[in-house]
């Protein structure tokens, strides 16, 4: 009951939303990204681009499967499989959802042209899937929304980040220096160090910053902005502001800001 309410909830908030795929977000719903498509006996492999509440949108090479579908109404059966390796090959992680052909257009990709098709999910997929896709929009709106919002680090923030220390490691350059955190947001973080800062130039190097989240190691790649020499009683340090590069911002650590600010 309470999962259908909330599935509700995402369909009206997120109507005509999507998420593209990739292998955090494959891994995250528990499913592949290579799907079947068949109608009747004929069976054609594609690759899913993007999913929503609703729809699911595949990359195909063949187009033979068009006419096909028109024939039996535009609706075909779409069987996606788990994305766990320990599961028998070939088998499927839900029951064969049918599908109605909504849209096509072409999709270029390295000089080659695909054929894209929106598919309406006729039969639902499972609740469990369908809420982990509302939380993925959740994730992606709080992100827009709050992209240069910035949390504070010090004892509260660590507790509610279950982060064990501001202690992290920046590695430039192939060499690892050690950092204090002092913020961090969805997009980037500032970070305190000590090493030779001379060579450093702003967004011309990339940065990996490194840091433990509950036991488990994150590491983002990004580059320096603003860095600035600071005077201390110890010695000049560097102050570092790294923006993160947004293509390999790891999932988890969307999340880990995402449930901060929720």
């Amino acid at each position: 009951m309470f999962f259908s309410k909330k599935i509700k909830d995402y369909e009206a908030k997120y109507r005509g939303k999507e998420i593209k795929m990739s292998t955090e977000i494959n891994s995250f719903l528990n499913i592949k990204n290579s799907v079947e498509i068949k109608v009747g006996t004929y069976v054609v492999v594609g690759v899913i681009y993007s999913i929503s509440m609703n729809f699911i949108k595949i990359i195909l090479q063949q187009d033979e499967i068009l006419p096909i579908l028109a024939q039996n109404g535009n609706l075909g059966n779409l069987n996606i499989k788990n994305y766990d390796n320990n599961v028998v090959d070939n088998a499927f992680c839900i029951p064969s959802l049918i599908v109605k052909l909504v849209s096509t257009s072409s999709y270029s990709i390295q000089n080659k042209e695909y054929n894209l098709l929106t598919l309406e999910f006729v039969s639902s997929m499972p609740e469990e899937i369908l809420v982990k896709i509302g939380k993925l929009l959740d994730l992606k709106l709080g992100q827009n929304q709050r992209i240069h919002e910035r949390i504070i680090i010090d004892k509260e923030s660590l507790k509610k980040l279950n982060l064990a220390s501001d202690k992290a490691f920046i590695e430039v350059n192939g060499i690892k220096h050690k950092c204090l955190i002092k913020d961090m947001s969805y997009g980037g973080a500032l970070l305190i160090s000590y090493f030779d800062y001379e060579k450093l130039e702003e967004s011309n190097t990339d940065l990996i910053l490194s840091f433990d989240v509950a036991d488990k190691k994150v590491s983002i790649v990004g580059q320096a902005r603003n860095l600035s020499v600071i005077q201390t009683p110890n010695g000049k340090v560097l102050a570092i502001g790294i923006a993160f590069c947004e293509e390999k911002i790891p999932l988890d650590y969307t999340m880990l800001i995402h449930d901060y600010f929720n």
